[in-house]
């Protein structure tokens, strides 16, 4: 249950794809689409913001609960935080001793967008709308149905219990289509489950839920078509199969494996440097594996994204990372070898030498002055490898 007394809340990086594989750039910018859990700006209770669409049929009636007093936007959003912490529609609301404009739906809006900016452990609550009578102002919140347990059991959705199930599933049906799915999981977290969508894809596609949590929705970027990203996603898988073929031996230890195919990307792949002198020009590969594994060139999403396709390859588990390194945008790698958890940076090694030593390869804990990146997403990670088994045998 989150601190009400809390002020701050954990930030949103950039967006989407750009947290999820373009780190250390900007990206250009995907197809619109309508994924629920995309950036929410802060509002204010002055701030005019678009209508909202009105509460699904699946969401609860409100229930006849006893009037509750709200003199003040604080008092109004308590009630609210209460009904959203219950997963519960809120109680009618006596506001005669309240100024929320003439406007009040936008106001109310307002301040539920507020608590969902503070509480973004909350944004199973998707919605919420309002009517006034009077000096009676009732309130009604969409929830997503895997919460409330009101989820349609249609056979064609596919059930997900874990967040490796989930990425798993993202992962296996990239394409046009949205994936209807089930969750069957209340204590699952959108934001949690957001982010852990942001591994799939490979940096050409953004995998997203849907308003309610029922789909995941794919989304290209705006200059690619679906069908040019699944392609060039199956040449990068391609090359990664035998790049590890050429580079490595079954006999070799998974430690072996990846000193070598570390070595092989960070001596061969450079870094592209029209991200600095030409950035609206720079290749969209650059950013993805392909750019590292076809063309030997690649910022650090390209480089990142390559060295978890050649690591899951030889079976290593990995996962990639956004954040800053000297306060840019950044993006490196948590792989697990002999049963460890540890760090590589494959784009701050580039042009170095086993024999002189790697100086960001498998470190068992990164330089805090160095690295900075949004609390608590290495611990996701971890709690995602707990149940993700997407590496090949």
């Amino acid at each position: 249950m989150p601190d009400k007394t809390k002020k701050e809340w954990r930030p949103w990086l950039v967006s989407a794809l750009s947290l999820a594989l373009l780190a250390g750039c900007a990206p250009k910018k995907p197809k619109e689409s309508t994924p629920i859990l995309t950036p929410s700006p802060s509002h204010s209770v002055e701030t005019v913001i678009p209508a909202e669409p009105t509460p699904t049929e699946s969401s609860a009636p409100p229930e006849e609960k006893e009037t509750v007093t709200a003199s003040t936007p604080e008092e109004l959003q308590d009630h609210l935080l209460d009904a959203m912490e219950k997963v519960e529609q809120p109680a009618p609301m006596d506001i005669s001793g309240l100024s929320l404009g003439e406007n009040i739906d936008i106001a109310v809006k307002n301040l539920y967008y507020d608590l969902t900016r503070r509480y973004p452990e909350l944004k199973y609550a998707y919605g919420i709308s309002a009517s006034v009578e009077g000096d009676l102002l009732t309130c009604q919140i969409s929830y997503m149905p895997y919460k409330t347990g009101e989820q349609s059991q249609d056979g064609d959705a596919l059930p997900i219990s874990d967040l490796g199930e989930l990425l798993r599933a993202a992962e296996e049906r990239l394409g046009e289509e949205p994936l209807p799915i089930r969750l069957t999981d209340p204590s699952l977290e959108p934001e949690d489950m957001e982010r852990v969508l942001w591994q799939a894809g490979g940096g050409y596609i953004l995998c997203a839920l849907n308003r309610d949590a029922t789909e995941i929705i794919f989304t290209p970027p705006m200059d690619l078509t679906m069908e040019e990203c699944l392609s060039r996603l199956a040449e990068a898988d391609r090359l990664a199969e035998e790049i590890v073929d050429r580079e490595t031996e079954d006999s070799m230890r998974s430690g072996e494996k990846a000193k070598a195919l570390y070595t092989w990307l960070t001596g061969n792949v450079k870094y592209d440097r029209s991200y600095y002198s030409d950035r609206e020009n720079m290749p969209y590969d650059s950013q993805t594996a392909l750019g590292a594994l076809r063309d030997d060139l690649a910022i650090c999403g390209g480089y990142s994204h390559a060295l978890r396709l050649l690591f899951e390859k030889a079976g290593i588990p990995c996962f990639t990372l956004s954040g800053k390194y000297f306060n840019e945008n950044h993006m490196w790698n948590l792989a697990r070898l002999d049963g460890e958890w540890l760090w590589f940076d494959a784009t701050s090694d580039r042009g170095g030498s086993p024999s002189f030593g790697f100086r960001h390869y498998a470190l068992e804990e990164l330089d805090g002055k160095q690295y900075q990146w949004e609390p608590g997403r290495g611990e996701l990670l971890l709690q995602l490898a707990e149940t993700y088994d997407g590496i090949e045998p």
